[in-house]
């Protein structure tokens, strides 16, 4: 009954190692040699010992135990550790929630000027009036009696307005 026992599971842990160096393809080159090498032997000795053996001694390797079982154990884990690598790759490729802020539909996203003949979006001021105060001046040249940036402009004079302002 044991002779029978350890021939099936000769053969049974043969076909599993070649089925698992073949199918899983994210275990390395040779991780999957040693596979199917290992299970053609296990395999094999199996078939000569079931359908050609006739009597005798034979040797009992304990490996057909022990190491299909660890084999298989590791090109599955080589699998589960690929799939979880690309998943991480998939999510730090992909932008999070709250990394850009909400734009309404057909309005620029924040920090853009609106597109050319669109209205500005709400709360932004319109082309030709002055920032609110404290907000960066957008658009136009400063006047020729302005001088330097940061100095007052004269009365009368807006942000995009360009030339004289007496003129």
């Amino acid at each position: 009954m044991f002779f029978l026992i350890y021939t099936l599971l000769l053969l049974l842990g043969g076909i599993a190692m070649v089925a698992v160096g073949v199918a899983i393809k994210e275990q390395g080159t040779g991780s999957r040699i040693l596979n199917v090498v290992v299970g053609l032997a296990f395999f094999a000795y199996g078939f000569y010992l079931l359908f050609l053996f006739d009597g005798g001694d034979y040797r009992i390797f304990f490996y057909v135990f022990i190491l299909p079982i660890l084999l298989i154990v590791r090109a599955v884990k080589a699998r589960k550790e690929a799939r979880e690598q690309a998943a991480a790759h998939q999510f730090a490729g992909a932008p999070q929630q709250g990394m850009f802020p909400p734009s309404g539909h057909g309005q620029p996203a924040p920090g853009f000027p609106p597109a050319q003949g669109q209205p500005a979006p709400y709360g932004a001021p319109q082309q030709g009036q002055p920032a609110p105060y404290g907000a960066p001046q957008q658009g136009g040249a400063y006047p020729p009696h302005a001088g330097q940036p940061g100095q007052v402009a004269p009365q009368g004079w807006h942000p995009g307005q360009q030339g004289d302002a007496n003129a």
